[in-house]
Order: C-alpha cells, then sequence, then structure tokens
C-alpha cells in the first residue's frame, strides 16, 4: 500500500532557510537581489518571490526598492528562529486541528489523544523556538 508522504516542514519553508542562510552570509554590504537568491540556492524564481514577501510581511526580512534594491535580514541572526520562519512561510504548526480549537474534536474531554498530541506539539514548537540562524549558520560553518 502506497501512502502520501506528509511532510512537518514543507519545501516553502527550506527555501526560506537556505535564501535567509544566504542573506545573513552575503547582505552585510548591500541587498542581495531575489535573482541571486533563486540561482543560488536553486529555487524556481516565482517561488522565490513569494516567499520573499511573506518573509517581509512578517518582518523576517526587509525589501529596498531602486537600482540598489533587493533584500536583507531585518532581524539578528539570534532573533530569526525556525518557528518564526515556518509560521511565516507555512502557517500555524498544528498537528490536529483538535488542538486549536476543542469543538472540533467529537470525543473532546474523554479522548485519550489530545493531551498526548498537546504534550508532542509544545515540545516540537519549543525546539523549533530554540533553533536560531545563528544556529544553523554555526552548523554550516562546522563549529
Amino acid at each position: 500500500m502506497m501512502y502520501k508522504k506528509v511532510y512537518l516542514i514543507k519545501s516553502d519553508t527550506d527555501y526560506a532557510m537556505r535564501m535567509l542562510v544566504y542573506l545573513a552570509m552575503n547582505s552585510k554590504e548591500e541587498p542581495v537581489i531575489a535573482t541571486v537568491l533563486s540561482k543560488t540556492q536553486k529555487i524556481p524564481i516565482h517561488f522565490a518571490y513569494k516567499i520573499l514577501q511573506k518573509l517581509n510581511r512578517s518582518k523576517i526580512v526587509k525589501s529596498f526598492k531602486g537600482p540598489r534594491g533587493g533584500f536583507s535580514l531585518a532581524k539578528g541572526i539570534q532573533q530569526i528562529t525556525l518557528l518564526d520562519v515556518m509560521e511565516a512561510v507555512q502557517g500555524p504548526l498544528v498537528i490536529r486541528p483538535c488542538l486549536l480549537d476543542d469543538a472540533a474534536c467529537p470525543v473532546r474531554p474523554s479522548c485519550p489523544i489530545t493531551t498526548r498530541l498537546r504534550k508532542l506539539q509544545k515540545s516540537i514548537m519549543e525546539s523549533m523556538q530554540h533553533l536560531t540562524l545563528a544556529e544553523i549558520l554555526r552548523a554550516k560553518r562546522g563549529y
């Protein structure tokens, strides 16, 4: 039997993190244009633009218009977390709808699974909240 694979971190979030790593390493003097991000990170240009717009709206990156325009980080690398990026690009992390809304569970409050899923979601969110762009850069550089 074949099952469809469902990924917690979707390709959009992976693309976003790769672009943020590139920006952290290359946008200190001047912003980086979207086409450079797209080519260097091997991301289709239309995805790069959509993701950059979401990151800009979430104040993770800032955009500059004009001949010296492009994108740069809007925050320090210690302040940008995997959870922030994921929520900006994919939306909130929710393992099951019943974790957001008790009314979504037809067997609430006797559901034996909800308590365990809440703990799992909290654990995943805390781990992602503590994984910063700074830590990802340290790992990339081999520290």
